[in-house]
């Protein structure tokens, strides 16, 4: 399980709810009793936010006016709306919102600059609180319907970015991830942000195939009430050990053994009950090298046991000082023992994190707070284990989602 953490700053809802307002309030006048009744905005919004809603109190100017030649009434007040946004997802990934006017309070009772105003406050405040139930809260609602296709984002957007990946070069490794669900305890608030954290649980695994993507299933979403007390993500890891060889090669190739250095042109990894290493050598004398071993695996760590070092060779020159080879090529392994995969594989881990904080349109950081290999084995034809993050986390600032809202 992997929790992503969507930021969203108070001001970016503000400015979004604001200008939908003061779209729809641009010359437009009430009418009540024969008084002309003009709404308009006056400053940002006080937001709020707990489990599934956010909430607004939105303050709006009221001026009351009716013409009348000498006996003209004029009064101004200002009011403030108790405004709900109810989010709702589906478990097939639909989003919508409900929003609501629950209310409302004079922050001044109109008072009249002109005339004497023979109208009741309430009546003017539930007309107020009535035009924009009918109004603002159905564009809130469509805003979020038409910019913000959680659906798409999460089966295509998300899809896409977990599918078969290349995270290594080399050797070339591969994830393929499957997002199997996703809960949501609900909004958190903040000083100057919303939270909205997610919890996504998924299966994935590691390999030096690449591997054909197969349908996508939507996964099912649900909100729960607290945020899991505990929270880690496995990785399964399957390394061919053909999709190794290149590598291992890689790292003999340049070796000095002797004072000779040493260069292959293909190198053979299989096990059966020991790990056999065979090595074409071609300089400086063209030789099969095999080194065979019982790997043993402690605290991340791989160990050869039983370690055995024979190389063939048609030189009957070097025929009579293989034994003196060998000993200095076992020599070296013993000295390059035990290896650190752990180590190794973090590091990759690690290296992959730092990357991943560098998508371009998002504010991304990836951290864990602990990685650890387990399960490490070696079958026929692939070295296997398994990775524990625990507490991985995603955090995603929204501060520019205003410009890729449609993601």
């Amino acid at each position: 399980m992997i929790r992503i953490t969507a930021d969203i700053p108070k001001h970016l809802i503000s400015t979004i709810v604001s200008e939908n307002i003061d779209e729809s309030l641009a010359n437009e006048s009430l009418e009540y009793n024969g008084f002309d009744v003009k709404i308009k905005r006056n400053g940002a919004l006080n937001i709020t936010a707990r489990k599934k809603s956010i909430y607004l109190d939105l303050p709006l100017d009221i001026h009351i006016e009716k013409p009348n030649g000498l006996f003209s009434i004029e009064a101004n007040g200002s009011i403030l709306l108790n405004v709900t946004v109810t989010t709702h997802i589906s478990e097939a990934l639909d989003l919508s919102t409900k929003t609501t006017i629950d209310g409302w309070k004079w922050i001044i009772e109109p008072k009249v600059k002109v005339g004497i105003l023979n109208i009741p406050v309430s009546p003017l405040a539930n007309l107020v609180m009535n035009r924009m139930d009918d109004s603002i809260t159905s564009q809130i609602d469509q805003a979020v319907s038409e910019k913000v296709d959680f659906q798409h984002l999460i089966n295509k957007k998300l899809a896409n970015l977990i599918d078969s990946k290349r995270i290594v070069q080399d050797p070339e490794l591969y994830l393929r991830a499957q997002l199997e669900g996703l809960d949501s305890p609900g909004f958190r608030e903040y000083t100057d942000k919303i939270e909205l954290p997610l919890y996504l649980h998924i299966k994935n695994q590691i390999t030096t195939e690449y591997q054909v993507s197969s349908d996508w299933d939507v996964p099912p979403f649900q909100w729960i009430d607290n945020d899991p007390l505990e929270y880690q993500q496995d990785v399964n890891i399957s390394l061919k050990y053909d999709k190794l060889e290149e590598l291992v090669r890689s790292k003999i190739d340049g070796l000095v053994i002797g004072g000779k250095t040493l260069k292959s042109d293909k190198v053979e990894i299989s096990f059966s009950d020991q790990l056999h290493l065979k090595v074409n050598i071609i300089s400086p004398i063209e030789s099969n090298l095999t080194v065979t071993g019982r790997p043993e695996i402690e605290d991340g760590k791989i160990h050869l046991k039983d370690l055995d070092v024979d190389m063939q060779t048609p030189s009957l020159i070097y025929k009579m000082t293989a034994p003196i080879i060998e000993k200095l090529i076992r020599d070296d392994i013993d000295d390059r023992l035990p290896i650190n995969i752990e180590e190794i594989l973090i590091g990759q881990i690690r290296h992959g994190l730092a990357i991943a904080n560098k998508i371009p349109y998002l504010d991304l950081k990836v951290d864990a707070n602990l990685i650890a290999i387990s399960d490490i084995q070696f079958t026929e034809s692939h070295l296997e284990a398994k990775i524990l993050a625990k507490e991985v986390e995603v955090a995603i600032a929204l501060e520019h989602l205003k410009d890729h809202i449609n993601l």
